[in-house]
């Protein structure tokens, strides 16, 4: 989820460009090639969670994730905004022997989109994300999928900004899933930021430090390899598709290194993850919660 609704967070915020390649100089403004990038990597840990594994078992479950993203910009003149770049996302579990779980489960896809202004406060996009969602055991054919994105950004005001959107993913118990939100700057040092993955209750305590508090939304549809169940000891989980999904609670603070790059650290506790393989009617869940550290790097260029 986290990688479909990146897209509607980064829309509360109106987009900018600079000049980056001037074709013509000698041409009007809308020959002008303006490009602008986006970039943002992030590592965290997730401590033992008792987890149900089945057969009356449950066990701790330990995790690592990655993520790392970058998209170019292009817009020629005053056209729509070209979305072009690649995603990466790993999460690495420590599991107990025996346990019906995978180990990884990793993604790689590309990023192809637009952004288009309609009237003067209204901004649509449209984003696919067509990669290989998979344990990358035995990768094949059937571990690519393109889940996609269309959302608008309403901007009321300076300080208040409408999102909604839709996402699909064909391969989820839900394909099609609604977003709305809300980015409200209601005082001077305070934003209420109700915009997935991660809403927050904002507050600036210099030019370059914002503290929040908040949750944060994660997961993605993956497929695991062919032999899985037999190898975990139930044959109906081969070659099956699992929802994974996690639900962080927490706070942390934002330091602005400069214009364009910002350095996040947040800790908190993860309540709630679950392995869904619901096309074979199985599913494993936390028991209890588990503490989580988590450092992030966000970059606009």
């Amino acid at each position: 989820m986290k990688s479909l609704f990146f897209a509607l967070a980064l829309m509360a915020f109106p987009a900018c460009t600079f000049a980056q390649d001037d074709l013509s100089a000698d041409t009007e403004s809308a020959s002008k090639l303006h490009v602008s990038y986006e970039a943002e990597a992030d590592y965290s840990y997730v401590g033992d969670a008792r987890t149900r594994l089945g057969d009356g078992r449950t066990g701790p479950v330990s995790e690592q994730s990655d993520f790392a993203h970058f998209v170019v910009t292009p817009q020629w003149g005053d056209g729509p905004l070209y979305r072009f770049g690649l995603e990466w996302q790993r999460y690495s579990f420590g599991l107990p022997r025996l346990a019906r779980l995978p180990n990884t489960l990793q993604s790689i896809n590309a990023v192809i989109g637009a952004d288009l202004q309609l009237f003067q406060s209204w901004l649509v996009r449209a984003e696919a994300q067509p990669g290989v969602y998979s344990d990358f055991h035995d990768v094949g054919s059937g571990d690519f999928n393109v889940p996609f994105l269309i959302g608008g950004s309403y901007i009321a005001s300076a300080d208040l900004q409408w999102v909604l959107g839709v996402s699909v993913d064909v391969n989820r118990e839900w394909p099609v899933i609604p977003a709305v939100g809300v980015r409200w700057g209601f005082h001077d040092h305070w934003v209420l930021n109700l915009v997935l993955p991660s809403p927050r209750l904002e507050f600036a305590y210099s030019k370059t430090l914002t503290l929040f508090a908040g949750g944060d939304f994660k997961g993605a549809t993956y497929r695991v390899d062919e032999n899985f169940g037999t190898s975990h000891g139930k044959p109906a989980l081969n070659d099956a598709i699992v929802e994974y999904d996690e639900v962080r609670v927490g706070g942390g603070a934002v330091w602005k290194a400069s214009h364009d790059l910002t350095l996040e650290a947040e800790g908190g506790y993860m309540p709630f993850r679950e392995f869904n393989f619901h096309r074979a009617e199985t599913r494993f869940r936390t028991e209890n919660g588990a503490p989580y550290g988590q450092l992030s790097l966000h970059g606009k260029f």
